[in-house]
């Protein structure tokens, strides 16, 4: 039977390079999360269309990535999911400095994400007030990763991810 995910969670594009280019040690234990099934990677159109167009920068050029395999994977980690208009009556989300990371913000409020995995620091100066008046929290892959496991072992019928 397999297990439902601990967590769901939006992660940026930055966070999905580190696993599909860099091998990213800090993010490594993300994608065993992802690859077990006891987290759930969360992501829309926007931050699959941005995705797609930063897996053709120039500077990744010598890492040889196969954008095809490397979306192909996105596709099996993740779930692409539609985000329904919020009510009116919702109070606004804070205003991300980096207009460009906005979708981010708000693809976890609409879905209802627990955490929004990041290492841009517009986001990240965000943390404290969506944890507060939002409910998802805001934080780079190694903190989250330390949270995840922290979880996993108050809750011992989730499966803990590899530090």
């Amino acid at each position: 039977m397999k297990k439902s995910p601990a967590w769901r969670a939006v992660l940026d594009s930055n966070v999905w390079i580190d696993i599909l280019v860099f091998d990213d040690p800090n993010s490594r234990p993300i994608r065993a999360a992802l690859e077990a099934g006891t987290l759930e990677a969360l992501i829309d159109a926007r931050c699959l269309k941005e995705l797609t167009y930063v897996l053709d920068y120039p500077q990744f050029v010598r890492f040889a990535v196969d954008k095809a395999q490397a979306l192909e994977t996105v596709a099996r980690l993740s779930r692409l999911v539609e985000i329904e208009p919020l009510p009116e009556d919702t109070p606004p989300l804070p205003k991300c400095k980096d207009r460009d990371d906005q979708k981010f913000l708000e693809l976890a409020h609409a879905s209802k994400a627990d955490w929004l995995v990041s290492k841009d620091r517009a986001l990240l100066k965000l943390a404290k007030r969506t944890a507060r008046d939002f409910g998802f929290r805001i934080a780079q892959p190694a903190p989250f990763v330390t949270s995840f496991n922290a979880q996993v072992e108050a809750n011992p019928e989730t499966d803990a991810i590899d530090v």
